[in-house]
């Protein structure tokens, strides 16, 4: 869901959801929007199906732009199936290649809880990759409209 929608369009994408997954479906643990280009350039950004997996953990406890979210590894572990020294390599790997950067949390009475996840690289390399997908789409219509007048490629 963008910032920017409006209540109305709030509700009206929630409906379409609705309609596809079921009200109830939604009701017992919300859903997530995610960009499909994180899906179909995985690849590219090096992401296997274990650090996709937490990376949706992530975008499930990220609600709002300014406050990312702080799932602890032990959450994570639990949701994607694997054991918890598993979770950490992986999300070191994807902090090693500027996905993400972890940011401690502290009790007020002292102690570290879990990290902060700041998804700000993976977000940055999301929209470079977008910006050659969106190059690569107008070069493909500009050369099937010459194509289309006569004109050879």
């Amino acid at each position: 869901m963008s910032e920017k929608e409006n209540p109305a369009e709030q509700a009206k994408t929630l409906k379409g959801l609705e309609h596809k997954w079921g009200k109830q479906t939604l009701e017992v643990d919300g859903w997530t929007a995610i960009p499909n280009i994180l899906l179909t350039r995985q690849q590219a950004l090096g992401i296997d199906a274990v650090k996709l997996n937490i990376l949706l953990v992530l975008l499930k406890h990220w609600w709002d732009k300014p406050a990312m979210p702080y799932p602890s590894k032990t959450t994570i572990a639990e949701i994607v199936g694997r054991e918890k020294s598993t979770v950490q390599k992986h999300i070191k790997e994807m902090e090693n290649k500027g996905l993400l950067k972890r940011k401690g949390r502290f009790h007020s009475a002292g102690g570290q809880t879990s990290n902060v996840y700041d998804l700000s690289g993976l977000i940055e390399q999301l929209k470079a990759l977008s910006k050659e997908e969106l190059k690569i789409r107008q070069e493909q219509n500009e050369s099937e409209a010459r194509k289309r007048r006569g004109h050879m490629v």
